[in-house]
């Protein structure tokens, strides 16, 4: 079982309905992020998850989301400290999850 700390960060483009952020297993909403609190200056919501636990070696993020065309929801993933390379984009066409797996 490996043990971090984690931060999210989801920032929304466009006109987008719902949205929402599942880790590890999209299919058990039980993982979903909730209770996301706005940065001090509001650009973002962000989620802190200090001595997060996976039992694998692998960090896997969901995000998905429905709006109007053209809209997007992306979110940055920032593991002990550091903002990692790749952020997890979802637009409001496509018809799953969009994933992102981070190596820990």
């Amino acid at each position: 079982m490996l043990t971090f700390d984690l931060e999210l960060r989801v920032k929304t483009f466009g006109s987008i309905v719902i949205w929402k952020v599942i880790l590890e297993d999209a299919t058990n909403e039980n993982n979903r992020i909730l209770d996301w609190r706005p940065s001090d200056d509001s650009t973002y919501l962000f989620k802190k998850l200090p001595g997060y636990k996976i039992s694998d070696n692998s960090l896997e993020v969901f995000v998905g989301c429905n709006g109007i065309e053209g809209a997007n929801v992306a979110c940055e993933v920032i593991i002990n400290g550091d903002m990692q390379i790749n952020k997890v984009i979802s637009k409001v066409t496509d018809t799953n999850y969009a994933k992102v797996s981070y190596n820990i």
